[in-house]
């Protein structure tokens, strides 16, 4: 299983940008180049800790990764990465069967 990679860069971010936006791109990069492959737990709290910001700056950019279909939520789980063409699970349970 992947292990979290602390980062230890101090970020400064772009004023002219919402800080939810340039996470996200982050955040995407891990994603899209494999450092956080498929399952991979996302800890909202190290994301806290790594890049200065509060909860809910971590959970809007977490909300647009859903909505992209690269991470899916499990309640009192976690969040965590999606693998490629994998189904978001709580899409899986509303479809109706092909029987």
């Amino acid at each position: 299983m992947a292990r979290y990679v602390e980062h230890t860069r101090t970020w400064e971010f772009d004023e002219d940008r919402s800080r939810w936006e340039q996470i996200l791109e982050v955040l995407v990069a891990r994603i899209d180049s494999g450092e956080w492959g498929p399952k991979f737990k996302i800890s909202e709290v190290k994301l806290m800790e790594e890049f200065g910001v509060a909860r809910p700056t971590i959970r809007k950019a977490m909300e647009r990764l859903r909505t992209a279909g690269k991470v899916y939520t499990v309640p009192n789980l976690g969040s965590f990465v999606n693998a490629d063409g994998e189904a978001h699970r709580s899409n899986e349970a509303n479809e109706p069967s092909a029987e």
